[in-house]
């Protein structure tokens, strides 16, 4: 026993002895100097690329040029980089100086983001996410050390100037802001000085932007007058008893020991403008709980008339109302975010209320304004007659033409979704994701539109260099005709209103990821027209406004039309697409599309059978819903359908126009509502067999666009619903067969 326990110990000795000389060796090796001028560096625990840029007086960038590695490539314990040999001043990729050390050093808790942190420390975001190598910007971990670097994007060697702005005068030439875009890259890109850029868009010092947000980019030049923030300062107040209890150019704020606002408050004091309160884990002032508290800021602000975009950024809620109109609800838990919203306003003098509620840890809250330039506000439209589709031709479609490519649908809005959704497009293999936008939920209010949730979709979008198609759908209530029945979807009374939002939308996000929109979905069904007569000329009536906005705002973006249901006549209820499609073509569809949205459903049908021979197929595989046997139609047959819009096309000289199947797909699993019984004959390998089939079919056709599945993540989001029968992963995220089948397909 004695002799087992010397050689386990004597084991123990020479291991720790390889261990102590191993880790000399790899500290002398950190500094070995090569005669080709170039050093060898060992990763350490802890190391990150600015750090090793910062040691050497080198570039991240020159680093990872000479050792081949990706902006999102991580560092390992051990690796071996390759150090330039000639020393660089400048230690970031954007070219702006980087002071030596961190600012500060922060541990990752519970609730943080690198917006929190970025709002906490005043230091942009994405130099927080450069300073630590994060190549998700997404993902933080409780314990995670990280580095708040100065702030570097504005160039330290600037000096505060004391002589009079130089004039500039503003352009025409605009800058849609990029996810991990900040003011100093912008301006350095472009060849202005970051003061003439912030002045040319009105932004303060410490102004966020946003992807999707469009810049002005100036150029020297005579004196034009610059566009500044609704940002004056608060009217001083002699005491407690003075404070007013609406402030003026200020805010009146209260504080209420609970979460709901309710009783008396337990502090009220004025607030400067611009907003912009970190308290982090302490309590707002004497008399306020640190958790679990709310507040409210109101103050009257003078505007001039013009559509100003209000920002927050908020941990964790808050409800923004302009002269008591609610314009924006994001009353939920939440690390801190930022939301923005476009409002129209008149000149004069308006309240500005924001309730706010924190629940624990961090606690923060800021709210900013700025004015936009003609060029990116949009006031609400005058009323014009409907157009007809007689009139003058719309400017003309984009030059490209679409082409096949595998795409999905799926529910990517709401916080948190853009991002799992997006990764598993990625991890498909896919390039195209489909998103329906109702236009109701983005402006409930007339000229109160709402971005932040498409702003991160396409961010997420951008990242993964995948194209988007949003399908815009659904009027709000104030824009419905007179009486309409409110139970269902339906379409604008004034189709310009429709098209002031859409042109809108277009704009906003052109020459970004977002690549067509699908105007309008399934028309030739009651219950999305409003249960209004089902008229095809309506309709493109509608597609004709909406098209000629979206011409003029971002003439690349391609038009699809809204796809039809698959359907046979049925009163009131439902047109025959293929007598539809032939309605729409004769009212001069052609004119304002370049595709044709299709939805061949699959139901128990496999994707190469005619409706002819469904029948006989569906009782070949073994069935309980009988439609193709009953009411033998096209609408049973996915082929079927696809060819007959083709033959449509073709026969009104449409040939040009691809067919875009903006969804198809095969429920499965078992239906989880009655009406879809025919999800009870399909087994998950016939949903993953199909699917594939399906996908290869239109792949040879050469008259088919992009292809989108229907639906990636509804058992995720809305498990138990009809949706949900046609999802291809679980409630977990986990891959069902026809997700596996598509990810191994060559695409």
């Amino acid at each position: 026993m004695v002799s087992r326990i010397n050689y386990k110990g004597r084991r123990l000795a020479a291991c720790l002895l390889s261990l102590l000389c191993l880790a000399m060796l790899l500290a002398s090796l950190q500094s070995t100097t090569y005669a080709q001028g170039q050093i060898q560096h060992v990763v350490k625990a802890g190391d990150t690329l600015y750090f090793i840029a910062l040691q050497y007086d080198t570039r991240i960038s020159a680093i990872r040029a000479l050792n081949g590695l990706a902006a999102d490539d991580y560092l390992r314990v051990g690796q071996v980089l390759e150090i330039p040999g000639t020393a660089d001043s400048d230690a970031s990729d954007s070219g702006a100086p980087i002071r030596a050390g961190c600012a500060a050093r922060h541990t990752v808790v519970a609730k943080d983001s690198l917006l929190a942190l970025s709002v906490q420390y005043d230091v942009a975001a994405d130099a927080i996410a450069h300073a630590n190598d994060l190549s998700d910007t997404n993902y933080l971990y409780i314990g995670q050390p990280l580095c708040i670097p100065f702030d570097d994007t504005v160039p330290l060697t600037s000096a505060p100037s004391t002589s009079a702005p130089t004039p500039v005068v503003f352009t025409s030439k605009t800058y849609v802001v990029k996810g991990g875009d900040n003011l100093f890259r912008i301006a350095l890109n472009h060849g202005v000085s970051l003061d003439a850029l912030r002045r040319a868009n009105g932004l303060a010092a410490d102004s966020f932007i946003n992807p999707g947000q469009r810049l002005i980019i100036p150029t020297g030049g005579t004196v034009a007058p610059p566009v500044t923030p609704a940002t004056p300062m608060p009217t001083p107040v002699a005491s407690k008893e003075s404070i007013p209890d609406v402030s003026v150019n200020a805010y009146t704020t209260k504080f209420f020991n609970n979460a709901t606002l309710s009783g008396t408050p337990v502090l009220t004091r004025v607030e400067a403008a611009p907003l912009n309160q970190n308290w982090g884990r302490e309590a707002p002032g004497a008399g306020v709980i640190a958790d679990e508290f709310s507040a409210s800021f109101e103050g009257r602000f003078h505007f001039e008339a013009a559509t100003y975009r209000f920002i927050t950024v908020v941990d964790d809620g808050m409800k923004l109302y302009i002269d008591g109109v609610l314009v924006k609800d994001a009353w939920q838990d939440q690390p801190a975010a930022s939301y923005s919203v476009d409002v129209v306003m008149t000149a004069g003098s308006h309240t500005v209320r924001l309730e706010y509620y924190d629940n624990q840890w961090e606690a923060s809250i800021a709210l900013r304004w700025l004015k936009l330039l003609a060029a990116d506000a949009a006031p609400p439209p005058t009323p014009t007659p409907t157009p007809t589709v007689q009139s003058t031709p719309e400017p003309t479609a984009p030059a490209a033409t679409l082409k096949f490519a595998y795409g999905i649908q799926a529910h990517a809005l709401g916080r948190g979704n853009a991002a799992p959704v997006l990764n598993h497009v990625d991890d498909l293999g896919f390039t195209w994701l489909k998103q329906q936008v109702r236009w109701e939920d983005m402006e409930r209010q007339r000229g109160v539109r709402q971005w932040d949730e498409l702003d991160e979709l396409l961010a997420q979008a951008q990242r993964r260099d995948v194209h988007v198609l949003f399908s815009v759908v659904t009027a709000p209530q104030w824009a419905r005709e007179r009486n309409a029945d409110l139970s269902v979807a339906g379409p604008p009374a004034n189709n310009a209103e429709f098209a002031a939002y859409i042109g809108d939308l277009a704009k906003r996000y052109c020459g970004g990821p977002l690549k067509a929109i699908e105007v309008w979905n399934e028309q030739n069904l009651h219950y999305e027209w409003g249960n209004l007569p089902l008229d095809a000329r309506a309709y493109v009536n509608l597609l004709q406004a909406a098209s000629g906005a979206i011409r003029r705002n971002c003439p690349s973006l391609f038009i699809i039309s809204g796809a039809l249901t698959p359907a046979g006549n049925n009163g009131s209820l439902a047109v025959d697409d293929f007598t539809y499609m032939e309605q729409m073509l004769q009212a001069g569809l052609a004119t304002y599309v370049d595709g044709i949205g299709a939805h061949p459903s699959g139901f128990n049908v496999p994707p190469n059978v005619l409706w002819q021979q469904a029948c006989g197929a569906i009782q070949q595989y073994g069935n309980s819903f009988n439609g193709a046997c009953d009411t033998p139609h096209h609408s049973w047959s996915f082929r079927s359908t696809m060819e007959g819009y083709r033959n449509l096309a073709v026969n009104h000289g449409a040939a040009a126009l691809p067919i875009v199947a903006t969804e198809f797909g095969w429920a499965a699993g078992g239906k989880q509502h009655p009406n879809y019984g025919y999800a009870d004959d399909n087994s998950f390998q016939e949903q993953a067999d199909w699917t594939v089939k399906a996908f290869s079919m239109m792949r040879d056709w050469d008259w088919t666009g992009p292809a989108f599945l229907w639906n990636l993540n509804f058992r995720v989001v809305a498990n138990g619903t009809e949706r949900a029968q046609w999802g291809i992963v679980n409630p977990d995220w986990s891959p069902l067969p026809v997700y596996t089948a598509l990810k191994r397909i060559d695409k």
